[in-house]
C-alpha cells in the first residue's frame, strides 16, 4: 500500500516486507580505519533518532563506489577533528546506500539492546541514533532512493529498540544548526508518518523535544523568550546554560511540575502562551524567530502585524493546522519540532 504523497515522500512498502532489515554495508566493507580509542557501548537502548545532512555537495553519481568514497571520506574528516571514529553511526546516500559509520553501530543495532555512543550532536550522543544522509537540503530535497532507504533505516531502528516514530527528530531541534537543511527539515512530520504507518502504530496527539542544559539552537531561544513572558530575566542566547536551568526549576515549582531544570511536555505546555494578531511580546518574537527558521520572510520585531499573520496561516496550512492565524497548544508543538498525531 502508499500513502498520499508530499513529493512523493510518503512511501510504504507492502505488508509483507514491512518490519524486514535493510541492506546495512559494514564498515570493513566500505573500508573503515581503526578507532583511534575504545568504542563505548551503552548496555542500554537510545530514546531518539536524528536525522543530519552531511552539507555536502548534492552528487548525481549515485553508485555504490560513491558510497564507499563518501563514508571514508567522513571518517578521514571525523578523525582530522579528533574524534576517535565517524561521528554518526549510519549515513545514507543519495543512491540509496545504507552503510554503518562509527564502529559497532551495526552489530549493536541488530542486537537490540545496547547502542554505541556517537559524536553527531552534543547532549544527544549518549541517548541518540544519528543518521547522516548525503547531500545539502537548504533549499532542495533529497532524491527518492535516499527517501525511501531513510524510511526503511528508521523502521528498523524503531523495531529493534522499541521505539516510535515520534522519537525521531531533526539535528536543529537540540543544536544550534541548520542541519539537516529547512527543506528536509519541513519533511520530517512525513518521514515519522511513513514510519509510524511501518510499524502500524499511530503517533500521540502531542509530542515535544526534551530540551535540557547544554542544548542550544532555536528551541532554547524560545523557552528563553517565553521565560521572559512569565516575567523571568534570562537573556535570549540560544543556549540551555545554567541561567535558564535556574529560571526553568523556578518556573516548574511556581506551577507545581516536577523540579529538574528539563523542559519536556509538561513544562512545555506550561510555558507556550496563545499568541494572535495585534499581540505584542517575546511570545511574539519566539513565533517570528521560528517562522524565520523555516523559511518564511518573517522579521523579528515582537509585533504580531499582517506578515506574521499571514507566515502563520501558511505554515499552519502546511501542517494541516486550522489556518486561523493563532498561535496555539498544536502550532506552537509543530514549531519547536514536536509531533502531532
Amino acid at each position: 500500500m502508499a500513502l498520499a504523497g508530499l513529493g512523493g515522500f510518503e512511501v510504504v512498502l507492502t505488508s509483507s516486507t514491512a518490519h524486514a532489515a535493510p541492506s546495512i554495508i559494514g564498515d570493513a566493507t566500505w573500508g573503515a580505519r581503526a578507532a583511534t580509542d575504545t568504542i563505548t557501548v551503552f548496555n542500554r537502548k537510545p530514546t531518539a533518532i536524528l536525522i543530519h545532512h552531511t552539507a555536502s555537495p548534492n552528487t548525481t553519481d549515485y553508485s555504490l563506489n560513491q558510497a564507499y568514497q563518501l563514508a571514508r571520506s567522513i571518517q578521514t574528516s571525523h578523525l582530522n577533528n579528533g574524534w576517535i571514529d565517524t561521528g554518526q553511526h549510519f549515513t545514507v546516500t543519495r543512491g540509496g546506500y545504507v552503510l554503518e559509520g562509527r564502529h559497532r553501530s551495526l552489530a549493536t543495532l541488530q542486537g537490540g539492546t545496547s547502542f554505541v555512543q556517537g559524536t553527531h550532536c552534543p547532549v544527544m550522543n549518549d541517548s541518540a541514533i544519528g543518521i547522516e544522509d548525503e547531500g545539502t537540503y537548504t533549499s532542495v530535497l533529497p532524491p527518492d532512493a535516499l527517501w525511501n532507504s531513510l524510511v526503511d533505516l528508521c523502521t528498523y531502528i524503531c523495531q529493534q529498540y522499541g521505539l516510535n516514530a515520534n522519537n525521531i527528530f531533526g539535528h536543529r531541534d537540540f543544536y544550534d544548526t541548520e542541519c539537516p537543511g529547512t527543506q528536509f527539515y519541513g519533511r520530517l512530520p512525513a518521514l515519522r508518518r511513513a514510519v509510524a504507518s511501518r510499524l502500524n502504530k499511530p503517533l500521540p496527539a502531542y509530542t515535544w523535544p526534551t530540551l535540557k542544559s547544554r542544548t542550544s539552537g532555536n528551541n532554547v531561544r524560545t523557552i528563553q523568550r517565553l521565560l521572559q513572558v512569565r516575567g523571568y530575566s534570562v537573556a535570549v542566547d540560544g543556549t540551555f546554560g545554567p541561567s535558564t536551568v535556574s529560571s526553568v526549576q523556578s518556573f516548574q515549582s511556581a506551577k507545581g511540575l516536577s523540579v529538574d531544570g528539563i523542559v519536556a511536555q509538561q513544562t512545555w505546555e506550561a510555558l507556550i502562551t496563545t499568541v494572535t494578531s495585534g499581540s505584542s511580546s517575546a511570545a511574539v518574537s519566539a513565533v517570528q524567530n521560528l517562522l524565520s527558521a523555516r523559511g518564511y520572510s518573517v522579521s523579528v520585531t515582537g509585533y504580531y502585524g499582517s506578515a506574521t499573520a499571514s507566515a502563520v496561516k501558511s505554515y499552519q496550512s502546511s501542517r494541516g493546522l486550522t489556518a486561523d492565524g493563532t498561535v496555539e497548544k498544536g502550532t506552537w508543538c509543530a514549531l519547536v519540532g514536536g509531533v502531532l498525531g
